[in-house]
């Protein structure tokens, strides 16, 4: 899949996430798989209104859903400890990390601000 594929399908998740088009059951369950809680209702709530603010988790494994690959990084964007999907070991494909000033949509190198560590 080209890069630019690539950052359609992620502009598509952002906007879908903006206008909440997310199912949020299915949302539920992605993430509950990749981290359990014992008050998802109350997180989701709390999601859903701060985005991108607390929402790097739930916008990766949806992310990683719809790209049927890619691993999960419980990374860093500068100093912040950050959520993120990486595509083929190099690419980083992020929705959320305007909630630390980065841009809204980002595909491409895993490079500084975003790290695996």
């Amino acid at each position: 899949m080209s890069l630019s594929n690539v950052e359609q399908i992620a502009i598509e998740a952002r906007a879908d996430f903006e206008a909440r088009r997310i199912d949020e059951d299915g949302l539920k369950q992605l993430y509950q798989q990749y981290n359990p809680l014992d008050d998802i209702n109350s997180f989701m709530r709390s999601a859903r209104e701060m985005f991108p603010i607390l929402n790097c988790g739930l916008a990766t494994v949806y992310l990683r859903k719809l790209f049927s690959d890619g691993r999960i990084v419980n990374g860093k964007y500068e100093n912040n400890n950050h959520t993120f999907l990486l595509l083929e070991d190099s690419v980083v494909v992020d929705i959320t990390s305007d909630q630390y000033g980065g841009p809204k949509v980002y595909v491409g190198q895993l490079q500084s601000p975003w790290s695996s560590e």
